[in-house]
């Protein structure tokens, strides 16, 4: 992979994180309590927080880390 193509890939996993992080606060504002924030994310197929071992977003922690 080029230099170009690297930066470009990194560009858009950064834009692609930032929307994940507005999509989680938009639900967590209009959610009721922790429960209904995660149902509210899993049925939006938004994941609930970023799994920093793996590098990968998962859906297994509580929403109270938003």
């Amino acid at each position: 992979m080029s230099d170009r193509d690297a930066s470009i890939f990194e560009s858009e996993r950064e834009l692609d994180e930032e929307s994940v992080r507005k999509a989680q606060r938009t639900v967590a504002h209009h959610s009721i309590d922790a429960e209904d924030c995660r149902m509210l994310l899993a049925a939006l197929g938004i994941p609930l927080v970023r799994d920093h071992d793996n590098e990968s977003l998962s859906g297994t922690a509580g929403a109270e880390s938003l």
